[in-house]
């Protein structure tokens, strides 16, 4: 992770005491801070991921790259609402109001496949249905296969990136499907791994490819990844 993004982390304000029917509640002001970097949201979504232990993917506007800027989002949680689907889309919600001006790539917030998902308005791949034959393979192959079909259904280039922390040699069943987009069937499947998982997809090179990253959510200020939301 770059020093400047290092620099420009979350800091937590002083914790809260509250009293609640006998028992103490505490409560955490978060202040999530993103200071001229290139790709301010994709930042800002790394660091709650981190942080927080939420499952959120980020995908990269086609043919729009987005300028530094800086991003500054402040919110409270306690261990009871950090993993509230509620509180989660809220926060989510806010940090895609601090992207809005007039370079800023469009962005929207989708839920599927027990993942929150941070995609452009227009133009992702990964909203192109495809079909694919029940399968058991390792995970690596499902995810090449997946990438292949992308290509092949969407006509823009879609290839497997770097993973990290997931096993590709595991064995994973994809049950077969028929015409589903396919960000629900790489949610789905890398939500039936021991470990959670989500992604990046960033375009790359001069002819504009996608990269595909999958990762395994890591909550880097200890305990567990909360559940994943609701749908």
């Amino acid at each position: 992770m770059p020093l400047s993004i290092m620099k420009s982390g979350i800091r937590a304000a002083m914790l809260l005491s509250v009293c609640l029917a006998g028992r103490t509640v505490w409560s955490e002001e978060v202040q999530l801070s993103v200071q001229d970097v290139p790709q301010p949201l994709a930042a800002a979504v790394k660091q709650l991921e981190t942080r927080e232990g939420w499952g959120i993917t980020y995908e990269e506007p086609p043919g729009q790259p987005s300028p530094k800027g800086a991003i500054l989002l402040t919110y409270t949680v306690t261990d009871a609402t950090r993993t509230d689907s509620k509180l989660q889309e809220e926060v989510l919600t806010r940090l895609l109001a601090r992207q809005a001006g007039k370079d800023a790539p469009r962005f929207r917030l989708v839920q599927a496949g027990g993942l929150w998902h941070i995609t452009p308005e227009q133009g992702s791949p990964l909203e192109t249905p495809i079909t694919l034959p029940r399968q058991e393979r390792p995970l690596g192959e499902v995810l090449q296969r997946l990438c292949a079909e992308v290509t092949k259904q969407s006509g823009a280039q879609v290839e497997l990136g770097k993973t990290t922390g997931l096993r590709l040699e595991t064995r994973v069943t994809l049950e077969a499907v028929t015409r589903e987009p396919a960000r629900v069937v790489l949610a789905r499947l890398l939500n039936t791994l021991p470990q959670r998982a989500a992604w990046t997809l960033r375009t790359q090179g001069p002819e504009r490819k996608f990269v595909l990253s999958p990762h395994r959510i890591f909550r880097l200020t200890g305990g567990t990844p909360g559940p994943a939301p609701s749908k």
